[in-house]
């Protein structure tokens, strides 16, 4: 249409993106005696031509520079934003620029990373969890590290070798577990660990205090924060197995005396009538054995719990023991007493049949300390006492050996004499 003379017609403002023009016409109106300037924006969405209106020339500029980009790009989706929207989405884009993170890549890593997290917790919280746990003044270990400057602290601290073995067992297994930086273990992957070993409830109480013992090690050197320690409290314990202490009655012990090499009595001996850990009786030597002033020795760096201690020598032990005693040397040259309590088993159970009693006859775990403290217990009503000579808790003895077995038991347990084993 052409323009009549004498009129001004303004031309459209084009703004262009490849093949795409979005024109911007304007236009004067009037209100309440007053004139403004109108801008509208005119594209076309596939056969469909669309308007918008504004008061304002920039604003009316940005839009189109959108929409003919959008347009471009084939994105006509996004043009059926509302105006409310599309605020939004420029904001976001404008937030998001000093990253150089496109919008699309920020929403999925958000969308990722809030799925992995529990319910209710935001990413926020979790941020705010993480910088706590790894502020930038903590110095970066993997676990391997600081398992290896742990076990290299305590061999210099002049600690028992058997305690280190079960320090560098324990810690290595748990550094093959937890491949990462030691700040990344969370008390939940700790949970599924410790609830993925098979084993006993007692082993896997140490294993989590050597956890804990980590832990510590590292808050101390600076590798973990203060709040580390709340990782481990979070670890929900394994309840107490409830199989029952096993014990030899009299009538055993002394079969098994009678049924035992001469190489194994001192062994047994001490194990069933002064209660020494296997352990202890391997690493002892006959000069820690005094039958004068009646005690045996146990020194702190041959003890589990790394504590000097007094064993008393019974009477009946001291007379086990006097044909063996020397003035120094190794109690036993065992490694393995294993093979040995599997082959004495055999024989009490040969010599039972001789007898006419076809009864069979198992070794028990632990049973020669077992029994030693549970008849101790009853013999002088002392769990204190009995917990100092056995190198346990008064707590664990009281709990697990009261009333276990009689009086009259007990008398009986400490008569067995060594003239009552039948020599062959």
């Amino acid at each position: 249409m052409k323009a009549k003379a004498g009129s001004s017609v303004t031309a459209p403002v084009q703004i262009k993106r490849g093949s795409v023009t979005v024109k911007i016409y304007t236009a004067k109106n009037r209100a309440n005696g007053t004139s403004y300037a109108q801008y509208t924006l005119v594209y076309y969405e596939g056969a469909q031509r669309r308007k918008k209106n504004f008061g304002d020339l920039e604003e009316a500029k940005q839009e189109a520079k959108l929409t003919a980009t959008k347009l471009a790009n084939g994105e006509n989706q996004v043009l059926r934003l509302t105006s409310t929207d599309r605020t939004i989405y420029l904001e976001a884009v404008s937030q998001l620029r000093p990253f150089a993170l496109p919008l699309n890549l920020a929403v999925q890593e958000y969308t990722s990373a809030i799925k992995q997290l529990p319910e209710g917790t935001t990413l926020k919280e979790a941020v705010d969890f993480f910088r706590r746990r790894n502020p930038a003044t903590l110095q970066k270990r993997s676990v391997r590290q600081v398992v290896d400057e742990m076990l290299a602290t305590k061999r210099t601290a002049n600690l028992s070798a058997v305690h280190l073995k079960d320090l560098e067992c324990r810690l290595n297994r748990f550094a093959d577990a937890f491949q990462m930086n030691i700040g990344s273990v969370s008390g939940t992957l700790i949970q599924k660990w410790i609830d993925g070993l098979q084993r006993s409830s007692r082993t896997k109480h140490n294993y989590l205090r050597v956890t804990a013992a980590l832990f510590n090690f590292a808050i101390k050197r600076k590798y973990l924060p203060k709040e580390a320690v709340e990782e481990i409290e979070a670890v929900q314990q394994a309840k107490e197995d409830n199989g029952e202490i096993e014990i030899f009655t009299p009538e055993e012990m002394n079969e098994i005396l009678t049924a035992a090499r001469t190489e194994m009595v001192p062994w047994l001996a001490i194990g069933g009538f002064a209660g020494l850990r296997a352990a202890e009786i391997q690493r002892l030597d006959w000069s820690e054995v005094n039958l004068a002033d009646r005690h045996i020795e146990i020194k702190a760096s041959k003890s589990k719990t790394a504590a000097r201690r007094l064993v008393p020598i019974t009477d009946n032990l001291a007379a086990w023991l006097a044909p063996y005693a020397k003035r120094a040397g190794k109690l036993t040259e065992y490694t393995s007493w294993w093979n040995q309590f599997g082959k004495l088993a055999e024989e009490v159970s040969r010599l039972r049949e001789e007898r006419g009693q076809p009864c069979k006859f198992e070794w028990r775990h632990n049973a020669l300390r077992h029994s030693f403290i549970s008849y101790r217990v009853a013999d002088i009503q002392n769990v204190a006492q009995v917990a100092l000579e056995a190198g346990n808790s008064p707590q664990m003895v009281f709990k697990n050996y009261r009333q276990l077995v009689t009086s009259a038991a007990a008398k009986a347990w400490f008569a067995i004499n060594v003239l009552d084993r039948c020599l062959n």
